[in-house]
């Protein structure tokens, strides 16, 4: 009798045991996917602001031919009569309508590029925030360094980092993991 009820105890332990387990499992995939998530809204925003080098690039290019066509009208009207006056005046008023929307472009693109920014702060503040930290640093881990030694460091407990971290397995850093320190 007394055997049969240890070898219960025995197969309790290892099932707990399982689902203290897959709960890690479950933690370390979330937060995975979420690093994953983050990474492609970075990759996002750095396409998008190419894409608005590029676009002002050209309106600049734009901006320069007209100039151009300008000052040559300009230097030409000075010697002739009026007839260039109005196209001088409709190449002016082109020049500013371009300079305008390019103008309004920009300001509509960094608005969005700002608040995307914004949500992305927000998402890492709340992720990191989690653990009830607010304020901190970042570290980067270099080669040899351990939970133990970067909490000397910053004088905070290994277990703060973890919490903010929300590290399944804390002896599992790598070289290159960003991690928050909480004050």
């Amino acid at each position: 009798m007394k055997f049969s009820g240890i070898i219960t105890l025995f197969i309790a332990l290892i099932i707990l045991s399982g689902c203290r387990t897959t709960q890690s499992q479950q933690r370390e995939t979330q937060r995975k996917l979420w690093e994953d998530t983050q990474s492609r809204r970075v990759v996002d925003l750095e396409q998008r602001i190419f894409e608005i080098d590029r676009n002002l690039a050209l309106n600049k290019r734009q901006q320069d031919s007209l100039d151009r066509r300008l000052t040559r009208l300009e230097n030409s009207m000075a010697s002739t009569s009026g007839n260039y006056k109005s196209e001088v005046d409709a190449l002016r008023k082109e020049l500013n309508s371009v300079r305008g929307a390019a103008d309004k472009k920009i300001n509509i693109i960094m608005d969005e590029v700002a608040k995307e920014n914004q949500k992305i702060l927000q998402s890492i503040r709340s992720n990191r925030g989690s653990g009830g930290y607010s304020q901190g640093y970042e570290h980067v881990v270099k080669s040899g360094e351990s939970l133990s030694t970067i909490a000397r460091e910053y004088k905070v407990s290994v277990d703060s980092i973890v919490d903010a971290n929300q590290l399944a397995n804390p002896n599992a850093i790598r070289v290159g993991q960003t991690l928050f320190i909480p004050q």
